[in-house]
């Protein structure tokens, strides 16, 4: 009885306040940040005490010609919602990845509904120059939805997923009138993530430095790579992922063949990045990452845009989960990074509505 007063009272004080647009943004970055937060470091999910259970259903789509598992989250409340898209990274679990629909649930308990379209390029680990049109396409089907009709709507890519939202941002239509976008450990240009995995090392500040690549990125990420090019193109692109050093590596890659080139370009939200028209671009990025170096995201908040890249380095995330060693630093650790990471939010959630 007590944990059921407690949680009664917590759910009034959400109700009552959410509607004032100064407290709702910091409300509901409590509501994502402790959905996901709370198992990792409490052993339990404390917002889904006083939250309501948000409404899944699974269905199929045909997008940009490719039929499609969805997964939608609904809130448990009203019929109108800010949208988001979620391009989930390169897992073979898809939609049933247990990190996306914890962000999924996480979410649309904070009032969004959110989209999640199963990419088949993702699920089975492919470079597809057509990849972008899909991502655009599903970002289109969510903002024709009569519940997000005059709502903001955005977009959410994690890893490999993060890149290529990016990508798609930058040279296709619909996604161009997007509220926002955030990212969580993406790339931003494929010539060298790709000379970063073959060769362990990356680029920052002007200088290489070591990196280490987890086992399932050296083991997927170039063969994937080998796989989108031309059968003839194959042995020259292996060649430039066999260099000795970072910048033979890259030096390769970028002198490959126009057919190959076109494969990488297509990818690659370097290449567009002045057509990303939202400011800033929300990049969020493990310090520690060992699927994509920090180096690509510091590269997206140097490169030329009018637009800008806010971005947070919060040590309380894993690549793209919460980090399970994080408490293991005390608690005034933790408490500060959450601080941070729930400040950065309340921002994004500002433009989300």
């Amino acid at each position: 009885m007590p944990r059921l007063r407690l949680a009664l009272v917590a759910l009034a004080v959400i109700v009552g306040l959410s509607w004032q647009p100064v407290v709702r943004p910091a409300l509901q970055a409590l509501v994502v940040i402790g959905d996901l937060f709370s198992p990792t470091l409490l052993g339990t999910n404390v917002i889904a005490w006083v939250t309501p259970e948000p409404r899944v259903s699974e269905g199929q789509a045909t997008l940009a010609g490719v039929s499609m598992r969805v997964t939608t989250w609904r809130p448990a409340w009203g019929d109108r919602h800010p949208g988001l898209m979620l391009v989930n990274g390169a897992t073979p679990a898809g939609n049933a990845n247990t990190a996306t629909r914890q962000l999924g649930a996480a979410l649309a308990r904070a009032g969004y509904l959110v989209m999640l379209p199963e990419f088949p390029f993702l699920r089975d680990g492919r470079f597809d120059p057509a990849a972008t049109q899909q991502v655009d396409a599903a970002y289109a089907a969510l903002r024709a939805l009569p519940e997000t009709s005059d709502r903001p709507t955005g977009a959410f890519g994690s890893s490999v997923g993060g890149g290529v939202l990016l990508s798609a941002a930058g040279r296709e239509p619909a996604l161009r009138s997007a509220t926002y976008l955030v990212v969580l450990g993406a790339y931003f240009d494929l010539d060298t993530y790709l000379a970063s995995v073959a060769t362990a090392s990356q680029l920052r500040g002007g200088r290489i430095e070591p990196w280490l690549p987890s086992a399932e990125t050296r083991d997927r990420l170039p063969s994937a790579a080998i796989e989108s090019v031309p059968a003839a193109e194959r042995p020259r692109l292996a060649e430039a992922l066999s260099a000795p050093t970072y910048e033979e590596a890259l030096r390769r890659i970028r002198a490959l063949p126009a057919a190959s080139r076109d494969v990488f370009d297509a990818l690659s939200p370097e290449q567009t990045w002045v057509g990303v028209r939202q400011s800033p671009v929300y990049w969020i990025h493990d310090p520690d990452d060992t699927y994509e170096p920090l180096a690509e995201a510091e590269a997206a908040a140097a490169a030329p845009r009018a637009g800008t890249v806010a971005l947070m380095v919060p040590r309380v995330v894993s690549h793209a989960v919460p980090s399970e060693s994080a408490r293991l630093a005390g608690p005034l650790f933790v408490i500060g990074e959450l601080w941070a990471l729930i400040s950065y939010t309340v921002g994004i959630l500002r433009v989300a509505g």
